[in-house]
Formats: structure tokens, sequence, C-alpha cells
């Protein structure tokens, strides 16, 4: 990589980081579900890398609903939903739970290690403000949830709930019955 390049992306990190944290602030005092635009994708497929490289998951492979959290390890909201996910991926083991960290994958395992998260741990790859578009999130903000329903056959899945910004422990309970 030329040394330009290695300083450019020095510099754009910490803004990258300090945007993602006003956003993660913003939303933290009013999280509301995300109503569907007619643009907007109601279907979403995706295949994700592990953070630790050793697998990828389809989210069309998925059998049962799939909820699938987007989160970074310097969002303060993101960070706190993280055990309630855990704890409804105890509750709900017909759900599928992904975290998909917009964090390198070194802080995201380290993030994810101290909190004793034992879900699937996610890369969101070269362009996640692409995924969180394709996703439904037009603003890329974090924290972002989003959920994916099967049809009665299980042949089709859709997306059926989005979340944009801190879940609590109510909304994830009504989920849960889904």
């Amino acid at each position: 990589m030329p040394a330009s390049s290695s300083a450019s992306e020095r510099v754009r990190a910490p803004q990258r980081s300090l945007a993602r944290l006003l956003l993660c602030a913003a939303l933290a005092a009013a999280p509301a579900a995300v109503r569907a635009h007619p643009d907007e994708p109601q279907v979403w497929r995706a295949t994700l890398a592990a953070v630790d490289g050793s697998r990828f998951l389809h989210s069309w492979q998925q059998s049962g609903p799939l909820l699938v959290n987007f989160w970074s390890q310097d969002c303060p909201p993101c960070v706190r939903e993280l055990p309630l996910l855990q704890a409804f991926a105890r509750a709900n083991p017909h759900w599928t739970v992904w975290l998909v960290s917009l964090d390198a994958p070194a802080q995201a395992h380290t993030a994810a290690q101290a909190l004793g998260l034992q879900l699937p741990l996610l890369r969101a790859g070269q362009n996640p403000a692409g995924l969180l578009r394709a996703a439904g999130n037009r603003q890329g903000a974090l924290p972002y949830t989003l959920v994916l329903c099967t049809d009665a056959s299980g042949a089709t899945q859709r997306i059926c709930q989005r979340q944009l910004g801190e879940l609590s422990a109510g909304v994830l309970a009504g989920w849960g019955g889904m």
C-alpha cells in the first residue's frame, strides 16, 4: 500500500469512528421501528464471513426466523444491547441470531469476548455502508437490527422487522413470539 494511502486511511479512520459514535448517540435517544419505503428491499440475501475467517454464513440457508444485528464496539447503544441479544437467543432456540460487526476483526473479537458472547460473530466486509443500505438502512446508522422470516412453507424468506436504534427487552420479547 502506498504511503499516501496509509496516511489517508489513518486520518479517515478516526473520522469514521467519530461519525459512528455521533450517529449512535443520536439514535440512543430515539430508537424506532424502521418503516419500509416502497423502494426498500423486502428480501435480503447476504453471505457473510465469520470474524475469525473460519466459515461463511448465507442468510437464505437459515431455517426459522433470523435476527441480524449490525453493531460496532465504539457505539455505546450497540454494546448495551449485545447481552440482550445473547439472552434472546438462549430463550428462543428456534431463532438464529447473527452479530455483524463493522469493526476490524480483532476489535470485534475482543469486544465479543469481553462480553462473553457466544453468538455467530460476522464481518460486514469491504462495503459496510452498501450492506446496511441493502438491508434497508439508508442512514447507515447503528445499531440496526433486521429480522428475516420465512413463510409457512419455509420456502420464501422476507424482511419482517427492522429496528434502527437500541433494542429493548420488550421489543425482543415481542419478536420472540413470531
